[in-house]
């Protein structure tokens, strides 16, 4: 590469990322095209000049590459607000890097993005947030709140049922609430019921991603601004203070970098915060709820939660369990689903197919509830037929039924059909094992005299899912003759 320092110039002048290369001593020995962008320089105004002389508003103690010289540690995704020597303010995200030379500290790189612009507009963005969720002083009811209460989590499965009780018992109390589960599961409908069967359901529930965002903007964004602490900052609340009163919901709190779970700590513990850029604190009376999408040991262990943070937001520690473990679910989910998207969409409800609810039971849904449901509103759509059939579905699921139909008759010619003609097609099957199940629910209905608690007791079913299969099956009360 030495050798040939056109094709070095040509590779860094296409790459979007500013890349900034000091020597040992913090003199800069190469500076990118789009650094000067970021930085409001030119590669000529910069290379050859000390670090400090270009950018008087850093220190040795603030300079992330200065710091990496010091200390030969990288420093990973770090924000960075300073001036230039033309007195031009700018956000960068940075990843600082040293370089070695035969085990000898030589010099560092630093890869940056200028994130500028979207701060600037995330500041726009929390200031409306905040005129949204401020309380009206005159009609009285705050703005802001659940959208779903514990009447959307459906399901009869036992793991269900012990979670809404227990959840159930947590919205009475203050204490923080950790959420746990896989992507899909539902931990933010859960939220939002724990929030509206809470003393607090009158006051606001605000909620913020905290993957969606780089560290500096979504400290500032919770904590709120001084004017003045950096360029466009205005006095504005944060989220904290926006939800005075009520609870602020962090999602994927696994994915917030440890000082700033540092500082949600110290929040935890005194209940008081301070605005970037302010000397003074405010006190905050704010239920916390957060979330993770993986396993809390797995969280720990990897170091993306901290400990300490961890044993004092699981106060209360929910479990979402996945689909797969609660397939029994299966049958009210979609019953809701095609209940909501039909009256939604204003089109006709069409049931499923026989084959459609055989493989919704032995599909694994890695995508959870929120794959299922997608399967239905897109099942609605596309569906011509007085049912939907596996060609109604979303072409990955008909990819996935078409495997699990290969492999079910790979098993079936290995091992032998256990109870039933083994020259006997699939579809013909299914069709005698509906002609079964059909008989033998009209059996425990008239058995029951069509008291449905009694024949759900009597097949072993929940209740909603016997309405369900009634439903499916077209069987209906007898008319009383006389």
């Amino acid at each position: 590469m030495s050798d040939q320092p056109w094709l070095l110039k040509a590779l860094l002048s296409v790459i979007d990322e500013g890349i900034h290369v000091v020597d040992r001593n913090g003199v800069t020995v190469l500076y990118n095209q789009q650094a000067g962008q970021n930085d409001g320089l030119s590669p000529e105004e910069v290379i050859g000049r000390h670090l400090l002389e270009v950018f008087p508003s850093l220190t040795p103690a603030t300079s992330t590459l200065l710091k990496v010289l010091a200390t030969g540690k990288p420093i990973p995704a770090h924000e960075q607000t300073f001036a230039n020597y033309k007195g031009q303010r700018v956000t960068t995200i940075n990843s600082t890097l040293p370089i070695f030379h035969e085990g000898e500290l030589v010099g560092a790189i630093e890869v940056s993005k200028d994130v500028t612009r979207v701060r600037e507009l995330s500041e726009r963005v929390a200031g409306l947030q905040a005129a949204l969720l401020r309380p009206r002083s005159r009609r009285g009811a705050p703005v802001g709140g659940a959208r779903y209460t514990f009447d959307d989590l459906v399901g009869d499965h036992p793991a269900m049922q012990r979670l809404k009780e227990q959840a159930l018992r947590a919205a009475a109390t203050d204490s923080p609430v950790l959420v746990y589960g896989e992507t899909g599961t539902g931990k933010e409908l859960l939220v939002h019921a724990i929030h509206a069967a809470s003393p607090r359901r009158h006051r606001p529930l605000v909620a913020q991603n905290c993957a969606a965002l780089p560290e500096g903007l979504l400290e500032s964004l919770l904590f709120g601004t001084a004017r003045g602490s950096f360029t466009g900052a205005e006095d504005r609340p944060g989220l904290f203070e926006l939800a005075d009163g009520g609870t602020l919901y962090l999602d994927e709190i696994n994915s917030m970098q440890p000082e700033l779970q540092a500082k949600l700590l110290r929040v935890l513990q005194d209940g008081r915060i301070r605005r970037l850029g302010e000397a003074t604190e405010r006190q905050v009376d704010v239920r916390i709820i957060a979330s993770t999408n993986e396993e809390p040991a797995a969280a720990l262990a990897s170091g993306r939660l901290r400990s300490d943070l961890y044993y004092r937001i699981a106060v209360v520690a929910l479990e979402m369990p996945p689909l797969r473990r609660r397939a029994s679910d299966i049958p009210l989910l979609t019953d809701h689903f095609l209940d909501k998207h039909s009256a939604r969409l204003g089109l006709p409800r069409r049931p499923l197919h026989p084959e459609v609810e055989a493989f919704f039971q032995r599909h694994t849904w890695p995508g959870n509830v929120r794959e299922l449901e997608h399967a239905i509103e897109a099942a609605l759509q596309l569906a011509t037929g007085p049912e939907i059939r596996l060609s109604d579905l979303p072409a990955p699921l008909q990819r996935a039924a078409a495997e699990a139909e290969r492999r079910g008759g790979e098993e079936a010619g290995g091992a032998g059909a256990a109870a039933a003609d083994p020259g006997l097609p699939a579809r013909e099957l299914r069709r005698q094992l509906a002609v079964l199940e059909r008989e033998a629910v009209r059996q425990a209905l008239e058995e029951a005299g069509w008291n449905l608690s009694r024949a759900a007791r009597i097949l072993g079913l929940p209740r909603q899912t016997l309405q369900y299969r009634i439903k499916v099956l077209g069987l209906s009360r007898p008319r009383e003759e006389g």
